[in-house]
C-alpha cells in the first residue's frame, strides 16, 4: 500500500523521490510546505514584491523541470539554492544602490502606526540594507531555517565564512537599530 504524499509524515526527500517517480501530489505538497518561506526569502533578497512574486514561480517551476537533478541530501538546501540563484542573477541585472542616510532618516521618523507594526516595518528596511552577501545568510537562517551547514553547502562557502557573515550582519543591524530601538526602552 503506498502512502500518501500529503501525509506530514514523509521527510521532503521521501517526496521528491515520489515526485521523480512522477506522482505530481508530491510536488503539490512540497510547495505547500514551502511557499511561504521561498516567497518571503525572494521578497527580502530582492526588495520588491513584484519582482519577487515573478522569480518565486521560476523557482518552482525550474524544481519542477529539474528534479532528476535532485540527489541525495536536504531538499530545502536545493530549494534555497535555485532561488538564490535566481535572486543573485536579477540583482546582477539590475543593480541598486541606496544611501545609508535614507535608511537613517527612514529609522528616525515617529511611528504613527501601532508600534509593533512599525518596529516590524524598520527591521525589515534594515535588513534590505544589508549588502547582499550579509543579508542572504541571515534571511536564510533567520527566516528560513536553515543549518549554517545547510547555508554553507547551498552558497558553496566556508562554514566559518558564514557564521562570521551572520555575525557581522546581526552586528549592523544593532547598530543601524540601537538608535531606534534604545529610545523606546
Amino acid at each position: 500500500m503506498r502512502q500518501s504524499p500529503t501525509n506530514p509524515q514523509l521527510s521532503d526527500e521521501q517526496l521528491m523521490g515520489q515526485f521523480k517517480g512522477g506522482e505530481e501530489r508530491a510536488f503539490v505538497e512540497l510547495y505547500t510546505r514551502y511557499n511561504r518561506r521561498v516567497y518571503a526569502y525572494c521578497i527580502r533578497m530582492l526588495n520588491s514584491k513584484e519582482r519577487a512574486e515573478d522569480l518565486f514561480q521560476e523557482v518552482f517551476i525550474r524544481v519542477s523541470r529539474k528534479r532528476h537533478r535532485f540527489e541525495a541530501g536536504s531538499f530545502s538546501a536545493w530549494l534555497f539554492a535555485i532561488a538564490r540563484n535566481l535572486c543573485l542573477n536579477a540583482l546582477r541585472d539590475n543593480v541598486s544602490h541606496v544611501d545609508l542616510d535614507e535608511v537613517q532618516d527612514t529609522l528616525q521618523t515617529p511611528a504613527d502606526e501601532a508600534e509593533y507594526d512599525s518596529s516590524l516595518e524598520i527591521l525589515r528596511r534594515a535588513i534590505e540594507q544589508l549588502p547582499p552577501d550579509l543579508r542572504e545568510p541571515l534571511v536564510l537562517r533567520v527566516y528560513n531555517g536553515l543549518s549554517y551547514q545547510e547555508i554553507a553547502d547551498m552558497t558553496q562557502t566556508k562554514l566559518a565564512t558564514v557564521k562570521v557573515r551572520i555575525f557581522r550582519a546581526k552586528q549592523r543591524l544593532h547598530e543601524t537599530l540601537s538608535p531606534y530601538f534604545l529610545d523606546k526602552v
